[in-house]
């Protein structure tokens, strides 16, 4: 009985092992798709304008395209970008991160629906505000090394970086480009529509 224990644990230790090598030998690959859920309304109007509300909402699908199994954590950042309708530039609406594992049970994939975020915005003589553009969502390994990237638009390594690093104070173009760096989180669609807006995320 004793030699059988033995011999299954020396058997468990040689999986976990090649399991271990398999996984530094043949690198994570994934597909990464991303939809959005969003609906507008107008809240008011005047001789000046109209001010709107959108709501959106962003599902994240990440699936397993590598045949090998991998059984370590995988890290998701969701970065949710919107746009300030006075200056063109783009901010960070959220930052979402999540960790989870690969099973079969799932189909070796991972669901993740962000929370709700509402964006006011004017239009007509004023027009400010916020608008919902895009996204990034970031997969990493348990290293925090990039495993893959998801955009609705293009985003150079660079801007990919500062936006990591920067999360909520985040400011750049439309070319990806740093403009700036946000003094308070959250702050880049807060003069929205202040005197129309009194409800929601107030972004």
């Amino acid at each position: 009985m004793k030699r059988l224990l033995t011999s299954i644990l020396a058997v468990t230790v040689v999986g976990s092992s090649l399991m271990a090598h398999a996984q530094n030998k043949f690198p994570l690959r994934v597909d990464i798709d991303v939809s959005t859920k969003s609906s507008q309304r107008n809240i008011g109007s005047g001789s000046d304008g109209t001010a709107d509300l959108t709501t959106v909402q962003v599902i994240v699908k990440v699936r397993k395209s590598s045949s090998e199994p991998w059984a370590q954590p995988v890290g998701m950042e969701l970065y949710v970008i919107g746009k300030q309708i006075q200056t063109g530039y783009y901010g960070i609406i959220d930052v979402q991160k999540a960790q989870f594992v690969f099973n079969k049970d799932d189909d070796n994939s991972f669901r993740y629906t962000s929370p709700t975020y509402t964006l006011g915005n004017t239009s007509g003589n004023i027009n400010v505000g916020g608008t919902y553009e895009t996204y990034l969502v970031v997969i990493t390994d348990k290293d925090g090394k990039i495993v893959d990237t998801r955009s609705g638009r293009h985003i150079k390594d660079q801007g990919i970086a500062f936006i990591r690093e920067l999360g909520p104070k985040t400011l750049f173009d439309r070319d990806g480009n740093i403009v700036g760096k946000l003094k308070n989180e959250g702050s880049a669609f807060k003069a929205a529509v202040p005197a129309a807006v009194s409800s929601g995320n107030d972004y």
